[in-house]
This record gives C-alpha cells, structure tokens and sequence, in this order.
C-alpha cells in the first residue's frame, strides 16, 4: 500500500534513475529555461487588486474608474515647517504649484492658491483670494474665506505650518511611478531650505510597496537559502546530506519563480512568499528521502517507500493552495494557482534533481545526532501511555481554542503593507490629522438637489464633521445655496474638480477624505458612521478605496475561512483516499485542526486579535504543510503494519523513522522561516510566524495524539 500512496508520483524519480542522462540533459535546459526566465519577473502596482473581488460593490467600483476620461490619479504633496508660514514662503510655494501645472502629463494642482472670492459683476470669474504680492497679513484673508460657510477646503491646516498640494495625473500620459521622480526634484528645488515635504496619494503608497517587494523577494529567498543549508548542515552534520536535501529545493523554489513568470502574474505582497515556502517544504522532503537513503538502504528502495509520502504531502499542500481559488478575489486566485502549480512543479524538480545527485554522492557513514530521536520516541511513548488521558486533554484544547479562534476580529489593515520605516506611512496619518484623509470616499446620488443638500447637512453634523466636496459647497460659494449651480456657474472652477463632482449621466458626486478604514479601532468605527449617515440621508450608492477596504476586506476574510475549511477537509480526504481507509478522516481531522485552532487563537496574543487575510492564508497553508508530518508517520506506520508489527510496536517504528525526521524537518522549516521575521512587511513577518507556530503545535500533536488514537484499544482499526 505504501507505494501506492503517492498515487504513482514517485515514478517521476525511478525514471529519472533509470534514464540518468536524458533525466539530466532535461533538467538542466529546464533550469537554463527558468534562470532565463528570472529577469522577467514583475511586480503588482495595483492597490485596488488586493481586495476587489466579483461582488456587487467591486462591479461599481470597476465601472466607476472605467468611466474616468482620462483616467487620473491624485499625487498628495504634504509641505510642513517648523513655525506658521510667512508671505515668502507661501510665495515659494504658489510658484511650485504653477510650476507642477506644467509638468508632464499634470492636469491640474489644486492648493490655497485656487481659492477665489465669490463671483462679482465686477469680478465675474471671482477674485484670488492670494494677490499677485502675498500680504504678510494673509491670515486674515484665510479666516475671511473660511467665515463664508462654504466648507470649501482651504489646504492649509490651522496652525498655517501645513500646507497640501493636490497634484492630478493623466495617467494615460504618463504614470504616478514615472512622475514621482520629477516631481520630487521639482519640489525640493522650489522648497525654502526650512520647509520639508513628502509625498503620497494611493498610487504611491503602491509604487512604495513594489519598491520593497523587489528588495523583500531577493533578501528573503538569498537568506531562506543561506539558512536553511547551515541549519541543515548543523543539524545533520554531514555536508553531503545537506546539500542533498536542501539543494533539489532550492532548485524547486526557483522553479516556482519562474513558473509565475510564464504564467503572467505579478508578484504580491503574498506571493512573495510562496517561493521561501516552498523552499522549506522541499527542504523537509529532501531530508526524509536522505535520511531513508542514509540509514543504508538503496537509492531504488528509497524512493519506493519515501517518494510516495512525498508525493502525497505536496499533493495535500497543492489542495490547501487550490482552496484559496473560492475566494473570487484576483488577486488571491492567482495566488492559489502559482501556490498549487508550484507546489507540484517543484516537487517534480525536487525528485530529479534528488535522484541524479543521490547517484553521484554517496553519504558519509556518520549518523544523525540522535537527540532528534530521542524527543521523537519520548513524545511517542507519553501519548501512547495513556492515549485517553491525551485524547480528552487535545479535546478540551481544541474547545478552548475554537472559542479563542471565533473571537477574532475580520481586519485588513493596509498600512501594515509599507515597509515600517515608510515615510509615506508617516505622511498619509499627519494629512488624516489635518485635512481627513488621503483616501477618498465616493457618494453618488441620483436624486434631487435637495437631497444631496440633506447628505452634506447629515455628515457636517457629525462631530466633528468630516472633510467633504460637493457642488453644495460651490452652490454655498456662488452664494445661492438652494439652486444647483448651472453648468456656466462651475467655468470659473478647474474643470478637473467639477467633472468629477458632476458626471456625465447625471449622478452627482461627494468625495469625503479619509484615513484609512482599519488604521485603528477608532478610525473603523469612524468611518462606519460616515457611511451609515450618507446611506441614511439618501445616497445612491458609496463607493471608493476606502469602502472597498472596509466592506471586501471582511468578505475576503469570510471567503478565505471558508477555504480554509475545505483544505482541511479536501486533504483529510485524500490522504484517507491514498491509505484506501475512509475512517482514517476522524484519525486526521483532529490532530491537524487542533494546531491550527491554537494557531488562530495565539492571535489575541501577538495580532490584538485580528484576523487578517495574511493569517487565514498562513492557516491554510500551514495545515497543508503540517498533515505533511502525518502523512510521513502514517506511512511508515502502515509500512511496519505490513511487516507484521503490531500497533504498538509499529508506533514506535514509525517514531524511530519518520518521528525522528519530522523533528530535523519542523527544525529546519523554522530555521528557514524565521528569515520573514526580517521582512520589512508587516504581512510577511505575521505568515512566517504564524506558520512557525502551527509547524510545532502539529509536530507536537503529531507525536502525541495520534500515537494515542493509533493505538487506543478498540480503536487500532481506525487505520488499518
């Protein structure tokens, strides 16, 4: 039975032993195909992907920037001093505006500098309210607009030591990651040396994502390597053993690489990922198969008894990855197709490669340390002891974590995605404190004047009220508040504003600035009450970044749970359909579902509780990576069954073999794991933790529990 497991998969590394040369000269055009591929590897500049999915809302939010012509994007400029701005300095600054209107592909700067004094006969086109020579005294003049009552933004903060420039692109022209650069050299080359500025907007907060994904990807995978072959060496302390376990997977990871490359996909902040993942994955395979060849038996035999487990544990890891293909989101498909691809491709690479150099590089004659074993059997010996005892304390456990687990809160905090020390980051809370937001809620309405009126009448009520645009303010301006303002009425305004207040169907528009939804607690519950209060005064629809964060966020997190469940039970399946035993499923389910309730539960502890997309795909993941463990006992259990031992005896067989190098394996993916925990993203460092802990609850409950359920009496036939 054993050899059946794999469902034939072990095959692939037979042929490759009996066919060594056309194995070889197959394996290296692939590798000289995937190191040509290398260099064509992308990187994703869309925020929006991260969470639209084929929802309703994200239907919307899709027509809504298709309708842009041109399609745009706001560049945020964020200009600070130490003391309340003068009349030079302000001077500086208007000549940095017109300065930008004139940049490549700029469509226009909206600053205090656009601000007019209501239409006159005298004035019709209304009279800037900065002169052509900016009086020392033009904080009155500030004051004065601001006690017209229009709610029109002024762009400078009250302390007038802040100032906001609000650049809009024609991205057709040229793109936010193209303009950054001149756009930075134009400000810091129009800035008095005591003011500074940064930049954001949603397309920069994108483009510093990418920036750091390209450093995060090299320096993960370089160091996940580098660790992983010393931790081997260290561990094993045989050099060969080493590079015979850890380099097939390293071959394997870049494989995974590449295939995203010939699939078209970018790489995100969660694919990142998949490549040191797999790296650790092969890793623990490589040292099963080494371990088995380095006891004395032969390479054939080898990779009959052990090939097939492999197998199995990548087939299991691809069907964890599949799962994540239900959540409707892009973004996370493509995730799951290169996860579940690239699990299968690379344990195809890992098998040749382990096979051609296994021919060529026989092991040393020294043994492992035995201190692996030793733990194993121990663990082993106390759960079969007293396997009641241990069933009913893993039982109380796991209620104890399930309750943990469904006390989670659903979160998809964005911030969290920038590098820690994004300056960025800083900039986007400073303009939340001044001016509401960097992100922009879109309300649309479809009803009468009045009704848009009863809208902004609803949020200035709030306290306090947010930061809000529409043509009530215009209307407030022109100083006819109860008539919508005709089209002649808006020339006086930039085109580029009263577009977008006004669309061509009719649908007015009111954009209020946001803080990012899940910044915190409050900012959450902020936001939802901006929301309820538009939809309750008459809103159409609300749409925009921040609302698709707040609402497809908690949605993606439901979709992802559920996908969670279906890979635990999808490979509880085919692992009792590969041992021919449909009881084993209740042998399965509890020791690989506990690790992971403890898991989420451990959230409270470390994440405040937040149950983040990046936590459910670390869950998911990790149960594919950790039944991989039972897999490996159950094989060699079966394998003394068959022998003619009984359950007793063949539980401590199984601890002897595959025991043993499930604790070298768990050791060895966290010493490759632990590189996340350097990342610079935020996401990264909570998968590889969060994988790190579920490896050694299952480890743990692997040698345990199932010792117990395996040889509790009455029971043993469970698994025969």
């Amino acid at each position: 039975m054993a050899g059946g497991i794999g469902f034939g998969a072990e095959r692939i590394g037979l042929a490759a032993l009996a066919f060594p040369r056309l194995a070889t000269m197959c394996l290296f055009a692939l590798l000289v195909l995937i190191g040509a591929s290398l260099p064509s590897l992308s990187f994703e500049g869309d925020i929006h992907r991260v969470f639209l999915s084929d929802s309703p809302l994200s239907q919307a939010q899709r027509a809504y920037e298709a309708a842009q012509s041109p399609p745009i994007s706001t560049v945020l400029i964020h200009v600070t001093a130490q003391a309340a701005m003068t009349a030079d300095d302000l001077t500086a600054l208007r000549n940095l505006a017109l300065d930008l209107e004139f940049a490549d592909g700029v469509l226009g700067v909206a600053s205090p500098f656009v601000l007019r004094w209501p239409l006159t006969e005298v004035a019709p086109n209304g009279t800037p309210v900065f002169a052509r020579d900016i009086s020392p005294d033009f904080p009155a003049d500030i004051a004065r607009f601001e006690a017209l009552g229009t709610g029109l933004p002024t762009f400078l903060n009250s302390d007038l030591n802040t100032m906001l420039l609000s650049v809009t692109l024609n991205t057709d022209i040229r793109s936010v990651v193209d303009a950054l650069p001149a756009l930075r050299v134009e400000t810091m080359r129009a800035l008095p040396t005591h003011l500074s500025a940064e930049i954001t907007g949603e397309e920069v907060i994108s483009a510093e994502i990418v920036a750091g994904l390209k450093d995060d990807l090299i320096a993960l995978n370089l160091w996940g390597a580098l660790i992983v072959t010393l931790a081997a060496f260290a561990l094993l302390r045989d050099l060969r053993m080493a590079l015979l376990a850890v380099v097939p997977a390293i071959l394997g990871a870049a494989g995974v690489l590449a295939l995203s490359v010939w699939l078209g996909y970018k790489i995100t902040v969660l694919s990142n990922v998949i490549p040191i993942l797999l790296l650790v994955l092969g890793v623990a395979n490589g040292v099963h198969l080494a371990g088995h060849l380095k006891a004395g038996v032969t390479l054939r035999a080898t990779l009959t008894l052990v090939g097939p487990a492999c197998a199995l544990s990548a087939l299991t890891t691809a069907v964890a990855f599949a799962s994540i293909m239900l959540s409707g989101n892009v973004q996370l498909f493509e995730f799951a197709v290169l996860g579940a691809l690239g699990t299968l491709f690379s344990f195809v690479i890992l098998l040749i490669s382990f096979t051609l150099l296994g021919r060529v590089m026989p092991l040393s004659q020294t043994g492992i340390p035995p201190v692996t074993a030793r733990i194993a059997k121990g663990l082993v010996v106390l759960g079969a002891a007293r396997p009641r005892v241990t069933m009913a304390l893993c039982l109380a456990v796991l209620g104890g974590a399930g309750i943990g687990f469904s006390q989670t809160n659903a979160w998809f905090p964005l911030y969290q995605n920038l590098p820690d020390d994004s300056a960025v980051l800083a900039t986007s809370d400073a303009i939340a404190a001044d001016f509401g937001g960097v992100f922009q809620m879109v309300i649309e309405t479809t009803g009468p004047w009045a009704q848009q009126r009863a809208i902004v009448r609803a949020l200035e009520a709030l306290d306090p009220p947010p930061k809000v645009l529409s043509e009530v303010h215009i209307a407030r301006w022109l100083g006819t508040p109860d008539v919508r303002p005709e089209p002649r009425d808006l020339e006086a305004l930039p085109s580029i504003l009263t577009s977008q207040l006004r669309a061509p169907d009719g649908v007015a528009r009111l954009f209020v600035s946001l803080p990012e939804p899940m910044r915190s607690a409050q900012t959450l519950t902020r936001f939802d009450l901006i929301h309820d209060t538009a939809m309750q005064a008459g809103a159409t629809r609300v749409i925009g970044l921040p609302v698709i964060m707040r609402q497809e966020a908690v949605r993606l997190i439901d979709q992802l749970s559920l996908s969670l469940f279906i890979a635990t039970l999808g490979a509880s399946v085919l692992v009792a359909f590969a041992f021919r035993s449909a009881r084993m499923i209740g042998v399965l389910i509890i020791p690989n579902v506990l690790p992971l309730m403890l898991t989420a539960a451990s959230l409270h502890l470390w994440a405040a509780g937040q149950l983040t997309p990046t936590a459910v795909l670390a869950l998911t993941i990790a149960f594919g990576i950790a039944i991989d463990d039972t897999v490996h006992f159950l094989n060699r259990f079966h394998h003394a069954r068959g022998q003619g031992e009984h359950a007793a005896q063949a539980v401590h067989t199984a601890a002897g073999g595959a025991g043993q190098v499930m604790v070298l394996s768990t050791l060895l993916l966290s010493a490759g794991l632990c590189v996340t925990m350097f990342s610079d993203f935020t996401p990264i460092r909570l998968f590889g933790g969060l994988m790190i802990v579920t490896l050694w609850a299952a480890l743990l409950i692997d040698l345990l529990l199932l010792p117990a359920l395996l040889t509790w009496k009455g029971r043993t036939h469970a698994s025969d």
